[in-house]
């Protein structure tokens, strides 16, 4: 087709004032949307979302025409996903590179029709008195697009000229970067655009579509035994199709007497032929039943069309699409029309602005209430500049998720803490080692308390700072050590208080006098140090001081001041004196990745809760003197000895501190239980906004504990149970949803805890004291 041609059947005229003009003098407003993440509405949110798209259409005038595309692109990927230097980053890059994904890109019209048969490129005399009628219909589409804006998780923006423009390369080229010069067409039974070639699938009728139409449908490969996970009835069409497509939805809203009249037309003609045959029979009630609901419901009438456009330019692959796109419409239970000898006409007429052209033909009328149905709303999540690297879950394209910053600056949170289940084989550990690496990338200070040396590998690629607890070489902590009177904080002598309360009574209960007098000792200790410079802070002076001192008459009633020497005595001169008396303070202040291990005292019931207080202590130090600086404390299963007693207090502190100095805590256990049983529980529950949540499927014992204690949803509960290996369950705030958890080799090899593997990695670490290296070497040789 040459281009005289193309100019003639061409439908635009103009794009000007940021409006689109059509040859025929229709004008057009444009939008750009961002919608909400696939798999996160649930029928709920749905129902009200399909509400309010009712609500804008009701509000629009006759002679409006709504046009939805949706833009579904698949591209290889090219951009880099990370822009750190780190080893782990560019292994990032290398392992996304040139992966397939499916984009998204959708955009909203809004079309007044100008009614006039006559061309404007013609009569522009005519033209005039129809362009001074925009102003109030702009305002119009601005009252109905606000309805779009206050919905959560709706991004709208107006597009100008330039974009508009930008839009129309889209379509005319099929192409997601668009093209300025018009692409060579051709129409033959089957559309073709420069070396694109393409086929168009079609709803014209009502007589395509299923008797009952509900707003979503069972996802068989997510849904469980006990629950049913439901998308949108259209999505196998839309982000369900993994091709090149646009999906077209177009409204017409006309004077409801108008489409009445159409109908009362047909449905007499209809009642006439019933006695012919039993299918105009079934016709005629469908009509009478619309009519009536219409009626009764005082909906309103609007004309509609829908169509679907695919390309590629391999032939055998747009076959393979096109089988595809049917089996897809079967499994809705629509009869697509395959658009043939008029492809010509619907592919032009379905450009943005051009819709006033597409015939009667191929229009059916439907009601307003029921046209939701039909749209998509629903996308890729973009993701965030920042956050940790994910996948989506149905492309695996990656994605980042900002779980630090956004979130509270939308609200949707109060606080970063987060806590993370994940019952045995789920690949916890894994997942900690994904989260803290890439914060690590991002410039945060990472602290990591742990059992099992699951971190050992990423804090050595890192140089950071390796703590393994050697009961023959203890490590040496002096939280008793201060400067300055100003130093004993409200908040350090909450600590003490609760430090010296477990070293006398262990997990026994203690009495609230009793705590208010060590409460009174501390304040005394303190006065006594201050002025009395020879006396140097520790537990042993500490233990001195209450031997020497009392700080109330008769408190030998409430303080059994012996019980508390004996209870201590070790750690003032026996066995474990060397604990709490060090003369210098531990300095991490300048240490970004630090990593204190366990497991050498797991199952010690006095120093394994005690070395896990002193080591939160030392990195609330830390935290307080870098109040500007992303940090983050994860603590892998060694919580359950400071969470038992009455050790809640403790916890309010750790969370307490943390929030106001920038930081949070991560705190990660198997089984929900685990939280649920101690008494520091609710404290910690409390604190949290964040909960990380790995495969729980053979878990659904516990489904109404995550409802009655986290206070998930019924749609959490959905998604949660839905979650499968190697995928992750993030609810931030009250919103959630599901990720794939896809990384390099590289990663993976840093992650990984299986032993054989470990040992080779390891193995290759101990003879060139390199751990990047050891992971290279590791990855090639697999």
């Amino acid at each position: 087709m040459n281009s005289s041609t193309i100019d003639k059947i061409f439908p635009i005229y103009a794009v000007e004032n940021d409006l689109l003009v059509s040859k025929k003098g229709d004008v057009s407003i444009a939008y750009k949307l961002e919608l909400p993440q696939i798999f996160s509405l649930d029928l709920i949110a749905l129902n009200r979302i399909n509400k309010m798209f009712d609500k804008i259409i009701c509000s629009l005038p006759a002679d409006t025409i709504i046009q939805k595309q949706d833009y579904f692109y698949v591209e290889n990927l090219k951009t880099p996903v990370s822009n750190g230097e780190h080893f782990l980053s560019r292994s990032d890059n290398n392992f996304f590179y040139e992966k397939p994904a499916l984009k998204h890109e959708c955009y909203l019209f809004f079309t007044k029709d100008s009614k006039s048969t006559v061309s404007i490129t013609s009569s522009p005399k005519l033209y005039e008195k129809y362009i001074e009628e925009m102003d109030s219909f702009l305002k119009t589409v601005t009252s109905g697009i606000s309805y779009l804006e206050k919905e959560e998780n709706f991004f709208v923006k107006k597009l100008n000229s330039d974009e508009i423009l930008n839009i129309l390369g889209k379509y005319f080229s099929l192409n997601q970067e668009g093209s300025e010069s018009l692409t060579d067409l051709f129409f033959d039974k089957r559309l073709q655009v420069g070396k694109n070639i393409g086929e168009i699938y079609a709803i014209t009728s009502s007589d395509q579509l299923p008797l009952i139409l509900n707003p979503t449908k069972k996802h068989i490969e997510f849904s469980t035994q006990k629950t049913n996970f439901h998308i949108p009835y259209i999505q196998p069409i839309c982000l369900g199709l993994e091709c090149n497509h646009i999906y077209n939805q177009v409204i017409y809203i006309e004077k409801s007497e108008k489409i009445f009249s159409k109908l009362k037309t047909k449905l007499n003609q209809f009642k006439s032929l019933a006695i012919l045959s039993k299918e105009n029979e079934v016709t005629y009630h469908q009509i009478d039943e619309l009519v009536n609901n219409v009626i009764e419901k005082e909906l309103k009438f609007v004309n509609q069309h829908f169509n679907i456009t695919l390309w590629d330019i391999s032939e055998q692959q747009l076959e393979n699409n096109c089988t595809k796109l049917e089996n897809s419409f079967k499994d809705l239970g629509i009869t697509p029309y395959q658009i043939k000898h008029g492809i010509k006409d619907v592919y032009l007429n379905n450009a943005p602005g051009a819709t006033t052209n597409i015939p009667q033909d191929y229009r059916f009328i439907g009601i307003s209430e029921q046209t939701p149905l039909f749209i998509n709303f629903e996308s890729y999540n973009k993701g965030n500049k920042d956050g940790i690297l994910f996948c989506d879950r149905k492309n695996n394209a990656p994605v980042r998720l900002d779980l630090w910053d956004e979130p509270l600056k939308r609200g949707h949170i109060v606080n970063r803490n987060r806590l993370i289940f994940g019952p045995s084989g789920t690949g916890k550990s894994f997942l900690i080692n994904h989260i803290a690496s890439q914060y690590y990338e991002q410039g945060h200070h990472i602290v990591m308390i742990d059992i099992g040396n699951s971190y050992k590998k990423l804090c050595q690629l890192v140089n950071g700072k390796y703590y393994a607890y050697d009961v023959d070489k203890p490590l040496r902590f002096n939280p008793f050590y201060f400067n300055a009177p100003e130093e004993v904080t409200t908040d350090k002598k909450v600590f003490l208080t609760s430090l010296v309360l477990f070293l006398w009574k262990g997990e026994d209960k203690f009495k609230r006098e009793e705590k208010q007098i060590i409460g009174l000792y501390l304040d005394r200790f303190y006065e006594y140090i201050f002025s009395h410079n020879e006396v140097f802070p520790n537990l042993s002076s500490f233990y001195e001081f209450v031997d020497t001192t009392e700080v109330m008459e008769d408190q030998n009633k409430y303080f059994d001041k012996i019980s508390f020497q004996l209870s201590l005595k070790d750690f003032h001169d026996g066995k474990y004196s060397q604990i709490l008396n060090s003369k210098n303070r531990i300095d991490l202040v300048k240490e970004r990745f630090i990593v204190f291990e366990m497991d050498n005292i797991k199952d010690h019931p006095v120093l394994f809760p005690l070395v896990t207080m002193l080591c939160i202590d030392v990195i609330m130090e830390k935290i307080r003197q870098l109040p500007e600086v992303k940090k983050s404390i994860f603590i892998d299963e060694c919580w359950k000895p400071i969470s038992k007693g009455d050790m809640a207090e403790f916890i309010k502190y750790l969370y307490k501190t943390v929030r106001k100095f920038y930081g949070e805590v991560a705190i990660a256990t198997q089984d929900v239980e685990d939280i649920l049983d101690t008494p520091a529980g609710p404290a910690m529950i409390n604190n949290t906004d964040t909960m990380i949540l790995l495969s729980h499927k053979k878990k659904m014992a516990v489904k109404d504990k995550f409802a009655s204690y986290l206070s998930f949803t019924e749609s959490d509960l959905v998604k949660l149970f839905s979650t499968d290996k190697r995928e992750v369950f993030i609810k931030v705030g009250s919103s959630s949803n599901v990720y794939k958890l896809s990384v390099s080799p590289e990663r993976y090899a840093c992650y990984t805890s299986n032993a054989d593997e470990n040992n080779s990695i390891l193995g290759i670490f101990n003879k060139t004291n390199n751990m990047e290296l050891a992971l290279k070497e590791f990855t090639e040789k697999k």
